[in-house]
Parts: structure tokens; C-alpha cells; sequence
């Protein structure tokens, strides 16, 4: 495998790095414009009502790479997804097959879902505001609970196209087996972390699952003691070609080798995080040889913790 250092952080203009800095709720809001999309209701009003949400989940995300104000867009989302919900019961209401019923009810319950991590990230975007690098407490538990809901619920939007274990005893042929290790060796037991850094390894780990078939493994080990954060997501999946690795940091920068798989993302992933990791005085190390798979090392030094810090608590 060829490893790769980097150190250095990628050129972005400012509407890129709002991108970059946003871009898991960017994907969020694709998810649910495209379920939303898959709802057939009957009464052409309802239909017309469904496609105008579908073309209001993404002038929101317009408005987010525009840099519209926190606070407006949360506010935005949280009637969209009133509404949202509205159409899909009232579409159940009207439907009178029972497949169509099935159907739908399926689809409010990807959505219900899908919003439930939209909330959290929400969340997390408030706290940042006004300070993007803010440290927080977060328990262990809770930060891996939040992950395997995360990845869950976006599994079920899958259709069925993959599905996601964190049991290895419970794994199927096909199924993804998500490894997930959080050692914490600080005196209060507790994770200091920035919360950017939370989204980061999401991103991180979401990659890892794109680019690894069905049945692949995807691991992330987390490591904090009293002076530093460690990192390592890897996975055995298609890997990325040695003359591409530095590349794939750049912006909107996909490997050659990954041209033909759909996605809802934009290539920011990773961009994100050289850029973050290494603003923060840290480094982040690619490691990766096509159809072997990937590792990803990141490590940065810790914050100094403050009287009254921000703690955030499960959703």
C-alpha cells in the first residue's frame, strides 16, 4: 500500500468550505428529496404539494451553500419537515391499495428516520454558531449510539440495497459489518473533542461504506488521552490508485476508479477533513492500493478544557 502524509490544508474560496462545512446536511437534505420523490399520491393536489417540497428541501440546501444564517435555515427545515410529513400521512389517507399503503408507509418511516439525524446535526450546527470550533464533552456511549442510529437510519433509505451490522455474529453474506472502538483514557472518562471533528469521522466512515461492496468491513478506532485525539477509519474496499491520493483531498476531487458509482455526495468528505485536521494543528495520514481498501490515520493535539464546557447529550 502507499501512504501518503498530509499536512498541509486544501486551497477552498469561502463558498467551498461552506460547502465543505456543511455538506452532511447537504447530503441529508438530497436524502430526503429523493424519498419524498419515490411517493406516488394519487390526489393530483397532493402530488403538486410533494414536488413543491422537493423543490424546497433543495432551495434549502441552496440557501446553505449561499451561507444563509443558522438559525433561519433550522427554522426552514423544521417547517419543511412539518410539512413533509403533512403530505406523506395524508397520501397514506388517500391511498386505497394495500400495496400503495405498504409503500407509503415504508417511506414515512425513512423519513421519520432520516429527520431524526437531520435533528441531531442541527443541533450541532447551533452549538457551533458563533464559535465553528468549539470543544465539547460527549460520553462515549452516546457518541456511538448516535453513530450506529446515524448509519442505520441511512441504511433503511437504502431500499434494501445494503444493509448495515455493528454484531459481526450478526452479519449476513451481504451485509456491511460496521466495527466501531472508542477508547477514552481521560481522567473523567468522558470525550473532549471538537464537534466538527464528530462530523468528520461521520463523513469519514460513510465514505468507507460507499466504496466498499456489499459484505465489506468498515472500521473506525478512536483514541483519546490527556494530550491527544487519534483516529483510523479503514475499510477493504476499492481502494484509491497511488498517483490519486493526494488528489482525492483536493475539492470535488472523486478518484478515477470510483467515476461510475452514484452517490449522494459531492467529494467533500475528505476535503473536510485534511482541511479541519490540519487547521487544528494536527495530520492526517491516506493509506490505500486498488481492491485492497483504505486507511485513513488522523491525530491532533488536545484542547486545553475550560471551566463550564459545552456537553452534548444523546438525541
Amino acid at each position: 500500500m502507499k501512504e501518503v502524509i498530509l499536512t498541509q490544508s486544501p486551497y477552498m474560496n469561502a463558498s467551498e468550505q461552506r460547502i465543505a462545512d456543511m455538506h452532511s446536511v447537504l447530503n441529508i437534505l438530497n436524502v430526503l428529496a429523493g424519498e419524498l420523490s419515490l411517493i406516488d399520491p394519487k390526489p393530483q393536489d397532493l402530488m403538486k404539494r410533494a414536488t413543491e417540497l422537493c423543490h424546497e428541501l433543495h432551495e434549502i440546501a441552496q440557501e446553505i451553500k449561499e451561507g444563509g444564517r443558522i438559525s433561519d435555515i433550522i427554522l426552514r427545515i423544521g417547517e419543511s419537515e412539518a410539512a413533509v410529513m403533512a403530505v406523506t400521512e395524508a397520501a397514506l389517507s388517500a391511498e386505497t391499495l394495500s400495496i400503495g399503503k405498504a409503500a407509503i408507509k415504508e417511506s414515512i418511516s425513512n423519513l421519520k428516520s432520516v429527520f431524526s439525524v437531520l435533528e441531531n446535526r442541527l443541533v450541532e450546527f447551533k452549538l457551533r454558531e458563533g464559535n465553528p470550533d468549539v470543544w465539547v464533552l460527549v460520553d462515549p456511549g452516546v457518541f456511538q449510539k448516535q453513530l450506529q442510529d446515524d448509519f442505520t437510519a441511512i441504511a433503511r433509505n437504502s431500499k434494501g440495497s445494503y444493509n448495515i451490522q455493528f454484531d459481526l455474529a450478526q452479519k449476513g453474506q451481504g451485509d456491511y459489518y460496521f466495527d466501531l472502538n472508542i477508547d477514552v483514557q481521560r481522567a473523567d472518562g468522558q470525550l473532549w473533542i471538537p464537534l466538527r471533528l464528530i462530523d468528520v469521522l461521520r463523513d469519514l466512515v460513510a465514505n468507507a461504506r460507499k466504496y466498499t461492496p456489499p459484505g465489506g468491513r468498515v472500521a473506525l478506532t478512536l483514541s483519546q488521552c490527556e494530550n491527544s485525539i487519534c483516529a483510523a477509519v479503514e475499510d477493504n474496499g476499492c481502494g484509491i490508485p497511488g498517483d490519486e491520493i493526494e488528489k482525492v483531498a483536493e475539492f470535488g476531487y472523486r478518484a478515477s476508479n470510483v467515476h461510475q458509482r452514484r452517490t449522494f455526495g459531492g467529494g467533500f468528505g475528505l476535503t473536510k477533513a485534511v482541511w479541519l485536521v490540519t487547521g487544528w494543528g494536527g495530520s492526517l495520514t491516506i493509506r490505500s492500493e486498488v481492491d485492497a481498501g483504505t486507511v485513513i490515520r488522523l491525530s491532533l493535539p488536545n484542547a486545553e478544557l475550560h471551566a463550564d464546557p459545552v456537553t452534548l447529550t444523546g438525541g
